[in-house]
């Protein structure tokens, strides 16, 4: 019988962890967080609703600084202009090359992406703003969206816009 001492075993048990997180780590292609404004390019599967959709890897993204109205769920009715704010959303970008800019905190309590979400044109730049789309046509509202934010500025001044114009969500008012 091969008998090991507690101090070998720890050291077999600490390699293989190690060897376990860094074979995880290596694989994975998204992190916890990501720098201030660092971007990626991803190709749109399919669009969920008005501010969430999936990536052809698989991994869902909700929009950064927007909540668009939610469909039928759990018994709840769909709130006003749901559709609408989801066939915006479909319209630009499903199938479509969109950049991913991130603001630090990678990810939400469910698994999903937080990102600013810009369309790309042919040539790979930036050629529209997602959400500024769907604030400006009354799609959207401003969500958890405080002065020291990136666009802060933007989202309130096409918020108030829609509002004075009564589009979308704002016609109900």
């Amino acid at each position: 019988m091969f008998i090991i001492s507690s101090v070998t075993y720890r050291f077999i048990l600490m390699i293989f962890l190690i060897l376990l997180l860094l074979s995880g780590t290596s694989s994975c292609q998204y992190q916890q967080y990501y720098p201030y404004n660092y971007s990626i390019k991803r190709t749109v599967a399919r669009v969920i609703d008005g501010d969430t959709f999936v990536l052809t890897d698989s991994q869902r993204v909700r929009m950064l600084g927007i909540d668009t109205p939610e469909f039928e769920r759990n018994g709840k009715p769909a709130e006003a202009f749901s559709d609408s704010a989801h066939y915006l959303t479909k319209s630009l970008i499903e199938g479509k090359i969109i950049k991913l800019t991130f603001d630090g905190k990678a990810f939400d309590i469910f698994g999903r992406l937080l990102t600013y979400v810009w369309l790309t044109d042919m040539n790979g730049k930036d050629s529209l703003f997602i959400q500024a789309e769907l604030l400006k046509k009354g799609y959207a509202r401003i969500s958890y969206y405080n002065k020291d934010k990136r666009y802060y500025h933007i989202f309130y001044n096409l918020r108030r816009t829609a509002m004075r114009k009564k589009l979308g969500i704002w016609s109900l008012q």
